[in-house]
């Protein structure tokens, strides 16, 4: 698919320049970063996203080593008790050291106060662990959006990093601006959800409503941010996943990014990020993005492949990365995937029609165009897939069900002539498109 060959993260500080080019950093590169030594440490510059200016990685000047007037520069132990830190980070800081959790909250309140140098505990976190502590903050702050695609680490005599030096790509009022238009969006979708919804039902109306309102475009830097997905209808795997996370903030479900490599159908691998949410107690995994397919064939089809399902069937093309300070939960619960919520699951070919009956029901009378099931398994959806091909003529019996319910539903203006099949063989998810007038 177009989406998913595109799918390259726009994730800051996961590029790391290198010899005059660049390679994409995951969290198990051994040295993501280009070195200045001397004789009494080293300055360690990063690079994000993907360009590079002439002759090689941009390198910032810092001051080598620590002296006891930066070391007061930090924000207290005291103090930076006292952050109030983001749902996802804060569920990742309690996997952690008391020393790292604070080092983590200095960066997050320096990223919040947008300042230029950000000085952290002496001593804590070691120049290898600096950045997957940085891209942990930044992912789990989808409303930090304003970060340059280069930042400067000053490492001290021990290896250990102890300030940070980033630039931002926009002015205080002009991020407040832009907060404030992706907040009235959020508004907007929330007043959508019914007094009395479950949680399954408050997700879907949030996934849905992300898909919707976006279109999966690597158009500027915005793409990689939740303003661009809610506001300017523009992004990528990020963009997607950080909006999310702010929508289900706002409602009260527990929501975290999952970085990764996804798998196309062709074997290629592209960096993503996808999350992970918590409903009726239980984790489920979810990508968003991957359920936002391009199909020039299929208007407006969105679709519930990966919405909360379990981490062995988003593992199926997906692989988390190793992040020390990224500690995700298991997500085995099954109860609340889309098709099982809402009986359109099957464990065989027999319960596979039954679930159609239901599908294309609800479809007729919301007037929708698409009518969806999941199988269990392999065997279930070679059946049933033979069973909706019908030889290459359609399901004789497939046609009396939609005849049947396009009579309850006389003014939707359905075709029953014929139906299109969609089919995701990874997911075993199998989807008709109804035909209108």
């Amino acid at each position: 698919m177009a989406k998913r060959l595109a799918a390259a993260i726009g994730l800051m500080l996961l590029m790391a320049a290198a010899g005059g080019g660049y390679y994409a950093y995951t969290m198990l590169s051994d040295d993501p970063m280009v070195v200045s030594k001397s004789e009494e440490g080293v300055v360690v510059t990063r690079k994000s996203k993907v360009s590079l200016p002439d002759g090689g990685g941009v390198v910032t000047e810092l001051t080598v080593g620590q002296t006891e007037e930066e070391e007061d520069l930090a924000l207290s132990d005291e103090e930076a008790d006292k952050v109030k830190l983001p749902f996802a980070v804060d569920y990742f800081v309690k996997n952690m050291s008391a020393d790292e959790a604070t080092v983590c909250r200095q960066i997050y309140k320096g990223l919040t106060d947008m300042e230029e140098t950000i000085h952290i505990k002496k001593d804590v976190i070691s120049s290898a662990d600096i950045c997957q502590l940085v891209v942990m903050c930044v992912t789990g702050s989808p409303e930090i959006d304003n970060i340059d695609t280069n930042y400067s680490v000053q490492v001290d005599a021990n290896g250990c990093a102890s300030a940070l030096t980033i630039n931002y790509t926009r002015s205080a009022e002009d991020t407040q601006t832009r907060r404030a238009l992706t907040e009235q969006a959020i508004d907007k979708i929330v007043a959508e959800i019914p007094l009395g919804s479950t949680d399954q039902q408050k997700f879907k109306i949030l996934h849905d409503a992300v898909i919707n309102r976006c279109l999966y475009y690597e158009a500027d830097d915005d793409c990689y941010t939740a303003y661009g997905c809610l506001v300017g209808g523009n992004a990528v795997c990020e963009g997607y996943s950080k909006a999310l996370m702010l929508l289900c903030d706002r409602v009260g479900l527990p929501c975290l990014p999952v970085i990764g490599q996804a798998t196309n159908e062709d074997g290629t691998a592209q960096g993503h990020i996808w999350n992970k949410v918590m409903l009726d107690g239980q984790w489920y995994s979810t990508d968003v993005t991957w359920d936002d397919p391009v199909f020039e064939s299929a208007e407006n089809y969105l679709r519930y492949d990966y919405c909360a399902v379990t981490d062995e069937e988003m593992g199926r093309n997906h692989t988390e990365d190793e992040n020390k300070y990224m500690k995700e939960p298991e997500c085995t619960a099954t109860e609340l995937d889309y098709y099982r919520y809402y009986g359109y699951f099957a464990e065989d070919a027999d319960e596979a029609e039954q679930a159609f009956r239901r599908a294309v029901r609800d479809a007729m009378e919301r007037g929708d165009e698409y009518a969806r099931i999941k199988c269990a398994d392999r065997e279930c959806f070679d059946g049933t897939l033979d069973w909706v091909f019908g030889g290459g003529t359609g399901s004789e019996a497939l046609f009396e069900l939609l005849q049947e319910y396009a009579e309850d539903y006389p003014d939707k203006g359905y075709d029953i002539s014929g139906y299109s099949v969609i089919n995701n063989a990874v997911t075993f998810n199998i989807s008709i498109r109804l035909r209108k007038d």
